[in-house]
């Protein structure tokens, strides 16, 4: 649990300094989007469904994605997800041409993640993320899983440069 929050207190003083900065520039670009993903969990040995292993979820995000002109990115989202009710992230990352690569947290399920952009389109791009939970899987807060795949679409809401 400490190093979630370290992370997290990390990612946000960055945040917070990301987004000073581009509020002192005129050269920053926001978009928000709503994102559908879908995805399985791995549960290690001894969790609550018996011998199952896998087990596979949803979720549906409203969030914000802020770059600078240097290509940086602070990008946040919450949204409903199955199993789990809620589920939000938090992440910085960088933008290479048209893909982002974004580090973060999940809050809840707990996991840190590693998520990557692709095939931009007109509507929207799809985008795929790798997650962990360094924590006991059994406190709770990871609600029993050790990592996630996902994989997801975004739709623009708006984009603005």
């Amino acid at each position: 649990m400490r190093l979630i929050l370290s992370v997290f207190v990390l990612l946000t003083s960055l945040a917070t300094t990301s987004i000073v900065s581009q509020e002192l520039t005129n050269k920053t670009s926001k978009e928000s989007f709503i994102e559908w993903n879908f995805g399985v969990a791995y549960l290690p040995e001894g969790n609550s469904l018996g011998d199952i292993s896998i087990f596979p979820g949803t979720s549906v995000l409203w969030g914000t994605t802020s770059i600078n002109e240097n290509g940086f990115i602070f990008e946040y989202s919450a949204g409903f997800a199955l199993p789990s009710i809620i589920t939000g992230k938090l992440g910085i990352g960088q933008k290479f041409g048209n893909t982002k690569v974004i580090f973060g947290i999940r809050p809840f399920p707990s996991n840190l993640y590693l998520s990557s952009s692709f095939t931009n389109g007109d509507k929207g791009y799809w985008i795929v993320s790798v997650e962990y939970n360094p924590l006991d899987s059994n406190l709770g807060t990871s609600f029993e899983s050790q990592a996630l795949f996902t994989l997801g679409y975004r739709w623009y809401i708006t984009k603005r440069n």
